[in-house]
C-alpha cells in the first residue's frame, strides 16, 4: 500500500505539469495503477512463503476480496448482457445506437462496444443530441470501455489497496478530459458542450465496460469546465 500511495502522489504531482505542456494523463495514472499492483506482485511469493502459519487468514482475506470484486464484476457483466437484449437497435441523426430505457448515454462493451442512448434523448433538441453523439463517438474512438476495464482487472489483484480506488477515480477523471479535448479539437462550441453536460451529465451508468459521459460529481465537472476554459482549439487538438 505504501508503495501504491507513493506512486499516488507522484502522479498526482506530475498530472498538472503534463496538462500544462497539453499532454493527455490517462496514460499516467493507467500507469500508476499498473505499477501499484504489478511491482508488488514480484516479491509476492517470497512474502507469502515467509509469513507465519497464524496469519495464514491474511491470505484467505486477500483471496475473498479479490474473488468478491471479481464476481462483483460479472454480476454487472451478466446484468448489462441481460438488458441488452431490451435495447432497440436504431439510428439517430444518421449515427447507429441502440436505444434504453434507462442506460446511457454511454459507451457499453468490450469486444462490440455501441453507443448506447435513453429513449428520452429522442425529445430534446437536434444540436444537443448532435453533441452527445459526437461525446460518444470520441469514446469509442479511445476505446474508453477497454481501458476502463483493464483498470478494473488490476485491482481485482489488490481490492484492498485503498490507494489503487483515489488512482481508478483519476482515471476516470482523465478519462473524461480527454473526451473533452476532443470535443473541443473538433470545432465543438464550448458553451454548447457545458451546457449539455450540466443538463444530461446526470444520467450515466455505472457499470463496468460502460463508460458514462461525465463523473457524478459536480466538483469534478466544474473542475472540467476550468480546464476547458483554457484551451485553444490548437492546444486541444495536441491532447488527441
Amino acid at each position: 500500500m505504501a508503495l501504491a500511495l507513493l506512486l499516488s502522489v507522484a502522479a498526482w504531482r506530475a498530472e498538472p505539469v503534463l496538462q500544462r505542456r497539453g499532454r493527455t494523463t490517462r496514460w499516467l495514472w493507467l500507469a500508476a495503477i499498473a505499477a501499484s499492483v504489478l511491482l508488488p506482485l514480484a516479491w509476492l511469493p517470497g512474502v507469502l512463503g515467509a509469513m507465519p502459519a497464524e496469519q495464514a487468514q491474511l491470505k484467505l482475506g486477500w483471496f475473498v476480496l479479490s474473488m468478491g470484486m471479481l464476481l462483483i464484476l460479472l454480476l454487472r457483466s451478466a446484468w448489462l448482457l441481460s438488458h441488452q437484449r431490451r435495447w432497440q437497435k436504431s439510428t439517430l441523426l444518421g449515427t447507429p445506437v441502440f436505444l434504453s430505457g434507462g442506460i446511457g448515454p454511454c459507451v457499453a462493451g468490450l469486444l462490440r462496444p455501441r453507443i448506447v442512448m435513453p429513449v428520452w434523448l429522442q425529445l430534446i433538441p437536434p444540436q444537443q443530441q448532435a453533441l452527445l453523439l459526437a461525446h460518444e463517438r470520441c469514446r469509442l474512438a479511445a476505446r474508453d470501455p477497454l481501458l476502463l476495464a483493464v483498470a478494473h482487472a488490476l485491482i481485482v489483484l489488490m481490492p484492498w489497496n485503498l490507494p489503487l480506488w483515489w488512482q481508478l477515480h483519476r482515471l476516470r477523471f482523465a478519462i473524461e478530459v480527454d473526451c473533452d479535448a476532443r470535443m473541443l479539437a473538433h470545432g465543438h462550441a464550448l458553451r454548447a458542450y457545458a451546457f449539455v453536460l450540466r443538463r444530461h451529465g446526470q444520467y450515466y451508468s455505472g457499470l463496468t465496460g460502460a463508460s458514462p459521459i461525465v463523473l457524478a460529481d459536480p466538483l469534478a465537472l466544474r473542475r472540467r469546465r476550468q480546464i476547458m476554459a483554457r484551451y485553444t482549439r490548437i492546444r486541444a487538438a495536441n491532447l488527441l
